[in-house]
């Protein structure tokens, strides 16, 4: 079995470049890719890139940093932060408190493929709200500095309309988010994005770049005022847009929010197909008709050609022997044996002459219509958002939330057959999507699991907020939580297995607890031999077991809220078991500074498993045994 040495190296990137050499392994030479040859083998399908060709797309100063800014890895971790939480040992619902662009990129390795619904709220570009300043060189260390972490500044500035580059500014924090949040995107996976007028249509052709202008639903309109604010010289405007779109058009589905009584009538009749003999056999058509013997006889009626071969007895509501029909024909006989095998009362005739139909039992699905959006269901406004924060903190908090029932709308139109979705909100402000996955999973017993992201961007000093003690927007939203979860605990819920998820773990943004390699290039050997010294042990001083092993499970692709079990059996040691239902694989993790062979003897390890443990913690021989028998990560 291999030893492998972790490093907090991961890039989403390599996967890309993993899958690229897959299909062109000819343009890779130790593990860089050859341009040339790369061109050479995509050719036919390439653009001229003469001086003087132009190409259509959305352009702007900036793109290319912001473009890179997504590949470069993070150079931080996620801190538990014991506590802030509630029910945090056992819950699958978490809070980031940090830059959402440091956040997104540690989430890639665990979350890729997992987010079902990503709905964010992000600035809209006014001129007086705050947009996120990343610094393309440390983005980390600025982050941290200016968080203190340092002093209370933020990452967020204001970028006024009479600044330079006014559009550019907000599109190079965009593109980075955009690009990573696709990939934490399930196959099956829907964005929506909250925009107003300043940038609706930059931001649709962005998302056409980002997810593939094929994968664009509609742009939702929502109706966020009952009175019109006259901001602008012409008009009241109280409109707002929600823009979604696909993480994949082959993978789609419809959006819907309720289903009928009883499914639409599919005609069996009348196809234009030649004539056909069909056989159901007894007490698989349903009739609206009484008791009673029907003889054979010609049932045809206008251009419709139906015959009943022979007579059919209806009891109980059902044909007692076969029937047999003869007609054209929408159906083979092989789909009504679909429909017949499937055990569903389908087949329906309701009265002479015979007119089969399929009705499908238990009603269909209604597609959210685009004309019609989330306003269609009585939606609620900016001011019904207003008055929920303020009777869950009884003062306005936060400025401009969105609603609970707009959320919950989206919410349930995309995760209505798939109630288990993670949901992930890396804008999330006061927290109303965590709020609106709590309600619908009590609604409707549900598992949905939230991921809320934000930084903690300081509250106005003279704000209702701050008077209030919260000194930050993350603040605000950790509380409201804290509270909903309060308010639905007394109330009565039925039994449900597995039990309702209310709680929520709260983890921060900081450094890693891998010490940072800096490159050498000096020529003092003393130098160089201080610096390897430093590394010997690649770990911070001051690292704390819990907290680094959160890290590691990331760094292993593992969610955070995967499975933890302490291993009393073992006393040598402190031995933990991770188990997540994505993988088969398990992890054993050990961070104490030396490994008792007893410990080693006694696992309970497969060859697939791996060991996780300091690498001056084993001796070259327990290294060998252990690798023996699993693969072994060491630090």
């Amino acid at each position: 079995m291999p030893v492998e040495k972790l490093t907090p190296s991961f890039t989403f990137t390599e996967e890309r470049l993993q899958a690229l050499q897959a299909v062109v392994p000819e343009a890779f030479a130790d593990g860089q890719v050859n341009w040339e040859t790369l061109k050479a083998a995509l050719e036919p399908f390439l653009e001229d890139e003469g001086s003087g060709t132009e190409h259509f797309g959305l352009f702007w100063p900036g793109k290319r940093q912001a473009r890179r800014l997504a590949a470069q890895p993070s150079k931080g971790t996620l801190r538990p932060v014991k506590g802030q939480g509630v029910n945090e040992d056992i819950t699958h619902n978490l809070f980031i408190e940090g830059d959402n662009l440091e956040v997104l990129k540690l989430l890639q390795k665990s979350y890729a493929g997992r987010a079902k619904l990503i709905y964010i709220d992000p600035p809209y570009n006014t001129g007086n709200d705050f947009v996120y300043k990343d610094d393309f060189a440390e983005p980390l260390e600025e982050y941290l500095q200016r968080t203190g972490q340092a002093d209370a500044e933020g990452l967020l500035t204001t970028n006024p309309k009479a600044g330079g580059r006014f559009h550019s500014n907000w599109l190079n924090m965009m593109l980075p988010r955009l690009m990573l949040a696709r990939t934490l995107l399930s196959e099956d996976g829907v964005i929506f994005v909250s925009i107003d007028d300043n940038e609706v249509h930059n931001l649709r052709q962005l998302m056409d770049e980002v997810f593939g202008e094929e994968n664009f639903v509609c742009e939702f309109v929502w109706e966020k005022k009952k009175k019109p604010a006259f901001l602008h010289n012409n008009v009241g405007k109280i409109i707002d847009y929600i823009i979604c779109y696909l993480k994949n058009c082959d993978q789609t589905f419809p959006f819907s929010v309720e289903t009928t009584t009883e499914g639409k009538k599919y005609p069996l009749n009348n196809a234009g197909n030649p004539l056909s003999k069909l056989f159901f056999p007894p007490n698989t058509v349903r009739f609206g008709i009484n008791d009673q013997t029907i003889q054979a006889q010609n049932m045809s009626e206008g251009n419709i050609k139906t015959k009943l071969i022979e007579s059919v007895t209806i009891k109980n509501g059902f044909n007692y022997n076969e029937l047999v029909l003869e007609g054209e024909w929408r159906y083979s006989q092989a789909k009504i044996n679909e429909i017949i095998s499937a055990g569903e009362e389908e087949i329906y005739i309701s009265k002479i002459p015979f007119r089969p139909n399929h009705i499908k039992k238990g009603g269909e699905i209604k597609k959210m219509k685009n004309c019609l959006s989330p306003n269609h269901y009585e939606m609620e406004t900016n001011e019904d958002a207003t008055t929920q924060i303020t009777n869950i903190f009884g003062n306005v908090l936060f400025e401009n939330p969105k609603p609970v029932k707009l959320i919950r709308t989206l919410l349930k139109a995309v995760s209505y057959n798939s109630d288990d979705a993670i949901v992930l909100d890396f804008f999330s402000g006061s927290c109303t999507t965590a709020q609106a996955v709590l309600e619908l999973n009590r609604e409707d017993g549900g598992n949905r699991r939230f991921i809320m992201v934000q930084m903690p961007e300081p509250t106005p000093p003279d704000s209702a907020a701050r008077q209030a003690g919260y000194k930050t927007i993350a603040d605000i939203g950790k509380e409201r939580i804290r509270r909903v979860i309060a308010k639905l605990a007394k109330q009565p819920v039925l039994d449900r297995d597995p039990p309702e998820d209310l709680g929520f773990a709260v983890y921060r943004l900081d450094r890693s607890h891998f010490k940072a390699w800096q490159d050498y290039d000096g020529t003092d050997p003393a130098q160089l031999d201080d610096l390897f010294s430093h590394h010997q042990d690649p770990l911070i001083a001051g690292w704390h077991p819990r907290a680094l092993l959160d890290e590691v499970l990331l760094l292993q692709g593992f969610p955070l809220d995967s499975r933890r079990t302490r291993l009393n059996d073992f006393t040598h040691n402190a031995l933990i078991q991770v188990e997540c239902d994505w993988f088969s694989v398990r992890l054993f993790v050990c961070l104490d500074p030396t490994i008792n062979p007893a410990t080693i003897d006694a696992l309970p390890i497969n060859a697939d498993d791996k060991f996780i443990c300091l690498d001056s913690a084993l001796t070259d021989q327990t290294k060998q045994q252990l690798a023996d028998r699993c693969t072994l990560v060491v630090l």
